[in-house]
């Protein structure tokens, strides 16, 4: 159940990301994206905060298993990607709240939100994709 609602939120997160790009296809989509984007932060935490625990206490422990099948690797996949997507949707806060305190965390959070932000789109429509199989599947 739990695992349901981090999925939903991850294709939220996705579309998020890639609100732009959907903004441009279809107007309607468009304006129901722009009502969540004063979430987007949290939302982007909480994509990042799961992310990196199933990453490292699911995932991690038992990689080489993952890699051999393809629902394995097909989740490895998306918990890299609510990661770093999850990064994106939340730097504005997290520049805030935790880099505010170093500038050298700060420019380097900085460079890292740069590179991400030039592949925003294809990260958020490869999440949403991801995790709307990973909901029906």
């Amino acid at each position: 159940m739990f695992y349901t609602i981090v999925t939903i939120l991850a294709i939220i997160g996705g579309l998020l990301a890639a609100s732009s790009f959907i903004a441009k296809k279809s107007q309607d989509a468009g304006k129901a994206l722009k009502k969540l984007a004063p979430y987007q932060g949290v939302i982007g935490i909480i994509l990042l905060v799961f992310g990196l625990y199933y990453f490292l206490f699911k995932s991690l422990p038992h990689l080489g298993v993952m890699v051999k099948y393809s629902a394995g690797l097909f989740g490895l996949i998306m918990q890299i990607l609510m990661i770093l997507v999850g990064f994106i949707l939340s730097y504005n806060l997290l520049a805030e709240k935790l880099l505010s305190k170093s500038e050298t965390a700060q420019e380097k959070g900085a460079q890292a939100a740069k590179k991400l932000t030039s592949i925003q789109i294809p990260l958020g429509i490869a999440l949403s994709v991801c995790a709307f199989l990973a909901l029906i599947l």
